[in-house]
């Protein structure tokens, strides 16, 4: 009865969001409490920029959908598992839904503030009705919850990128009600990211100079009955796609038509700054016009992107920062994902070289977002 008393609780919050949108915006990172600052001396906020929520409201499109896409099915104890294109992309539980308990898992991590996304299987459904709809109920719940706590949480807008004049029209309607950034998976229903139809919505983003945050999903079905759908599924056919999908844009050029474009890589950017190398190493065989883009692989790998740190030990962490510079890195938990570890990530960022916590504990995210320190 509590729990359904705090839902409908937070839908008339949600509510009064969709009639003051662009007031909804006006929220700002300032004037954050820490019980963190302390950590290594620092006296920069702890800023965590992959981190994901879902909403009631998006659960409820996709179930009523029945899309071929994304499928809900509701196991032991009535926690649903997300299924996008031939796999479990992982469940629902309550963690992912209680905004309430996410603020105390903070409060005891001494994370001062979460950029919120929504994860795999996102919005992408094959009808446009019903893709629009999902996009919408996520990034309205997101925007309340920034409303009802707007110095801890701010969020990522999802999009129909299938629908891309809807997917525009979404992205300035999300950033009006307060969006900091653009989340969106690492391939759409099975299209890469570079694909032509994608242009309008990329020039968009790039336009209004919001970031976007590249979350891995399930690789095309093509290869990835080579990992299956169990472990390997999350371990190596997530960082497979971070891999693909950028170094695809490398490749193709991407990065050289959409220059000003601000992107954030997951999970340490898959294996991407461990294959720098090899990628040059192809590049450099190619000749004259046959190369693909103005630069080598490892130019955009130090100087394009953006990562997070969720590397689970601190050699490896270290030697992220090292490769592509202390800029480049930002603190990140995946909570509440099962693989998330919201205090222990941030120890090993505590742990960097004194000249380097500051900016990766939340000083590059302060820069990259245009927040207030």
């Amino acid at each position: 009865m509590a729990d359904a008393q705090k839902s409908r609780e937070f839908d008339r919050e949600r509510r009064s969001v969709l009639r003051g949108l662009v007031a909804a915006g006006t929220a700002t990172a300032g004037d954050l409490t820490s019980s963190s600052l302390a950590a290594r001396g620092s006296r920069v906020k702890a800023i965590d920029v992959h981190t994901h929520m879902y909403a009631r409201s998006w659960q409820d499109v996709i179930r009523k959908a029945n899309d071929p896409h994304i499928q809900l099915s509701t196991g032991p104890g009535g926690v649903d598992s997300m299924f996008y294109l031939w796999a479990n992309v992982g469940t629902l539980p309550d963690e992912m839904f209680d905004w309430d308990l996410r603020i105390r898992r903070m409060d005891e991590a001494g994370v001062d503030l979460a950029l919120i996304s929504l994860s795999s299987p996102n919005v992408y459904l094959a009808e446009r009705e019903h893709s629009l709809k999902a996009a919408q109920a996520a990034n309205e719940e997101f925007a309340a919850a920034a409303v009802k706590y707007p110095t801890r949480i701010k969020w990522f807008a999802s999009l129909p990128w299938n629908f891309p004049p809807d997917a525009i029209a979404e992205l300035k309607r999300a950033q009006q009600a307060g969006a900091i950034g653009v989340c969106m998976l690492t391939n759409i229903t099975g299209t890469p990211l570079t694909d032509e139809r994608y242009r309008p919505v990329w020039s968009e983003i790039e336009a209004m100079g919001l970031p976007v945050f590249v979350h891995p999903t399930l690789p095309k079905a093509d290869y990835g009955l080579l990992v299956g759908g169990g472990a390997l599924a999350n371990a190596i056919g997530f960082t497979t796609e971070t891999s693909l999908c950028f170094a695809r844009m490398i490749f193709e050029g991407f990065l050289d038509r959409f220059a000003r474009l601000k992107l954030i890589a997951c999970h340490g950017g898959g294996a991407l700054p461990y294959l720098a190398a090899r990628l040059d190493r192809v590049w450099n065989q190619m000749t004259g016009t046959n190369k693909p883009s103005k630069e080598p692989p490892s130019y955009y790998i130090k100087h394009r992107l953006y990562y997070d740190a969720i590397l689970y030990d601190q050699e490896t962490l270290t030697h992220l920062v090292s490769y592509v510079g202390k800029d480049r890195v930002m603190y990140g938990s995946d909570y509440p994902f099962s693989l998330g570890d919201m205090p222990g990530i941030l120890a090993r960022v505590n742990k960097l070289a004194a000249s380097e916590v500051d900016a990766v504990r939340g000083g590059n995210a302060l820069d990259l977002f245009g927040l207030r320190a």
